[in-house]
Formats: structure tokens, C-alpha cells, sequence
């Protein structure tokens, strides 16, 4: 199910590209048939948790459980969230806003139970005098209790009635803006349940006693996967190369050695300097509003970490579930920040799409008590070599190809 899942993501974001996010949303992430996919992908995993007996492993059976409330929380904003677009110019107020029909256009509306009014709407500059820094709206919300004066802007939502309101854009003279409202009653804080309990589980998983797979008696094991299970071990490591040097199977051990921790320096250089790609390409030019938060240096510092262990992991398989961990936990800050920024948490945007596509590719090694192929260490290395073409795709691919939200200008 997870492979499925993978390939109808990845096919997804080229048929966007192809026939529009709209075309794509209604076809695909909002149609019947890709929701009933995850359903079954939930219960498949509930099933499996209860075959394996996952609560004799307490901290791996509440990371797959707060995974199953995050699908959870996605599916009732799915039903029950509402979404629109309010345009005001200096001096309107409105309580109404407006949402998409079936064509994807904004055609009908719907009443909100609380009024909207802008008082002044305004471009903030940094000391150069050109460069924005923020687009600020004054707005009135009235209630039935009464009126309070609130100030939207990039990274500043508006919040009342269960409502929250998202500077989105304004018109070119600067005297009117346009606002995202947003209603998730129940969704975001099922989903904000399920990353809480994710980030736990992860905590918990990294600081515990570690224990590596055992083979049953009479299994037989490639060379390859002895090597690597005795070396894991500082009591091999210190034998890797005896004190007897004049042995060829001592030179052997330190030659093979010596291959390894130079396979995993040049990666970690690979990594490197990909990962710095990124934030070079940020510092020599000016941020653009929406980038300018506290988010910023948490989500892509550890999007970018988790890169260059996913590529050291190649050779050094030790380090792939903090990889994985890292990532997880930059694609859920990333989701946060894009409902604080955009009124959504997730959006389906290429960028969004990829970096679950390389999530669920490299989750897969980490499961090799149900998956026995990944034990041997060539199986493994092979699908890590064909695991990097999904991170290449997801860092340099998207931004060349496809585009979205996530390509500022």
C-alpha cells in the first residue's frame, strides 16, 4: 500500500504540472478512490500492529499510532473544513466570503457569523526603502459581543468564531486586500495531536537501549550482513584492525575499514555541500515576506540535516533512522509554518508531495523484521543508491520542473 501510495503522489505532482493544482485536487488528492487509499493504508497498519504484537514495543507501537491519528485528523479536514476568499477595499466590511464550486472558481458564497471591515491596509519596507518586509491589513471583526481592532499580516493570523483569517494579497494601488478564511473546527487539532504524539514517540525511540535484529538459529546470512552486524559493535571495531599487522586478514580488515569511513566522509561532503546550496541560495537574496519567521531556521536547518544523513546512511546504515526521524520532523514543522503562513497544513504542493514520496521510499529499510530482503547489506545499498533519486527529486527536481508554492520570487 505505501508503494501504491508513493507512485499515485509522484504521478500526481506531473499531472499538475501538466493540467493545474485544481485539475489535480478534484482528480486526484480529493477524489474518492485516493482517500479510500489511505483508509486502507490506515486499517492495513492498524492490522499489522495487532499481528505483531506491537505493544510489547511500546515506543514503535506509539509512533505508528500517532501516524494513524495524523491520517485521522487529515481525513475529518477533509470533511469538514471550509475554505474561501474574502476582498476588501479600505472602508468595506463584509460578513460573507467566497468559496469554489466544482470548476474551481470562486462563485458562491457563504456567511460567516461575524463581520469583517478593512480599515487600512499597508507595505512595509526594510531600511533600503524597496525591499518589503511585511503586508500589514488593519482590519474591525464585529460579534454579536461586540467589535476588537486586529492587525493581519504574513505569518499574523486573524482568529475568531473558530475562523481564521490569512493575509493573502492585495491590490496594486495598496488600498484593498485580499484575505484567506479558513474553518477546521476538529482536523488541526487531531493532526496537532498526532505530531505531538509523533515527536514523542521518535524521543523515545532515539533515547532508549538499542537493539539490532538477531536472526533465528539455522537462517542463513550473507557474508556482507555479518560484516556489518560484527562491526556494529565497539568489540568489533577494535578488532577490525589487530594488533598483529602482518596478517593479510588483518590488512584486509583495516583496508575494508578504511574504505568505509572514506565512503562515509565523501558522502557527508556530498551532503554537505548540497545542504548549503539551500541556504546559500537564501542569504544572497532578500527574503521575501512569507519567509521571514522563526519557522524558517528550524524547518529547512532540519530538512537540510536530514538530507546529508540520508545520503551518509548509504554506507552507514546506522545513522538512516535518525535520517528518517530528522525528516519527519522537518516536513511536520514545514506543515505548522504553511498553516500559520497559507491557512492550510497541508496543501499537496510539489514540494510537499516529494518530501513525503522520500519519507515513505526511506521508512521502508527501517522494517527489515517484516521486510527480509532489506537484511542483506547489498539489498539494502541498492535501494538506497535508487532512494536517492526521490531526495535529488524532491531538493533539485521540484524547484527545476514543477514549480509551486514553494518557488518564491
Amino acid at each position: 500500500m505505501i508503494l501504491l501510495a508513493v507512485v499515485v503522489i509522484a504521478t500526481a505532482t506531473y499531472v499538475e504540472k501538466r493540467h493545474g493544482s485544481h485539475y489535480a485536487l478534484q482528480h486526484i488528492y480529493g477524489a474518492w478512490w485516493f482517500v479510500l487509499l489511505w483508509a486502507l493504508t490506515a486499517v492495513t497498519g492498524f492490522l499489522l500492529l495487532i499481528k505483531k504484537k506491537m505493544w510489547r514495543n511500546l515506543s514503535v507501537m506509539v509512533l505508528h499510532i500517532s501516524l494513524l491519528v495524523i491520517l485521522m485528523g487529515a481525513f475529518v479536514t477533509h470533511v469538514t473544513s471550509r475554505r474561501g476568499m474574502v476582498h476588501l477595499r479600505e472602508g468595506e466590511a463584509t460578513h460573507s466570503y467566497w468559496v469554489k464550486d466544482g470548476q474551481g472558481l470562486y462563485t458562491m458564497m457563504e456567511d460567516m457569523p461575524f463581520y469583517l471591515a478593512l480599515r487600512e491596509f499597508k507595505v512595509l519596507y526594510d531600511a533600503d526603502g524597496v525591499t518589503p518586509s511585511d503586508y500589514v491589513s488593519d482590519v474591525v471583526i464585529a460579534t454579536k459581543a461586540g467589535k476588537k481592532e486586529s492587525t493581519i499580516s504574513m505569518n499574523h493570523i486573524g482568529r475568531v468564531k473558530g475562523y481564521r483569517i490569512y493575509q493573502t494579497s492585495f491590490d496594486e494601488d495598496c488600498e484593498g486586500s485580499v484575505f484567506t478564511v479558513s474553518y477546521d473546527p476538529w482536523g488541526t487539532a487531531i493532526t496537532y495531536a498526532g505530531y505531538l504524539l509523533l515527536a514523542v514517540s521518535m524521543v523515545w525511540i532515539s533515547v532508549k537501549k538499542k537493539t539490532y535484529y538477531d536472526p533465528p538459529r539455522g537462517e542463513v546470512q550473507s557474508s556482507k550482513f555479518k560484516v556489518q552486524s560484527f562491526n556494529r559493535t565497539a568489540e568489533g571495531l577494535r578488532l577490525a584492525c589487530p594488533r598483529n599487522r602482518t596478517t593479510r586478514r588483518g590488512y584486509a580488515r583495516c583496508a575494508r575499514m578504511f574504505k568505509v569511513q572514506s565512503s562515509t566522509l565523501l558522502l557527508a561532503i556530498c551532503g554537505t555541500l548540497m545542504a548549503s546550496y539551500m541556504v546559500i541560495a537564501i542569504c544572497m537574496s532578500p527574503l521575501v515576506p512569507i519567509l521571514r519567521s522563526p519557522y524558517l531556521f528550524f524547518h529547512v536547518g532540519t530538512i537540510m540535516l536530514s538530507y546529508i544523513l540520508l545520503v551518509v546512511s548509504i554506507v552507514r546504515r546506522e545513522v538512516l533512522r535518525p535520517a528518517v526521524f530528522l525528516l519527519a520532523t522537518g516536513i511536520f514543522l514545514g506543515a505548522v509554518w504553511a498553516n500559520v503562513s497559507w491557512g492550510t497544513y497541508w496543501s499537496w504542493d510539489p514540494k510537499e508531495s516529494w518530501a513525503l514520496v522520500t519519507l515513505l521510499i526511506y521508512s521502508l529499510p527501517l522494517h527489515e523484521k517484516s521486510l527480509p530482503w532489506f537484511r542483506s547489506m547489498r539489498n539494502y545499498r541498492i535501494y538506497s543508491l535508487l532512494a536517492l533519486l526521490s531526495l535529488l527529486m524532491t531538493y533539485f527536481g521540484v524547484n527545476y520542473f514543477l514549480g509551486g508554492m514553494h518557488s518564491y520570487g
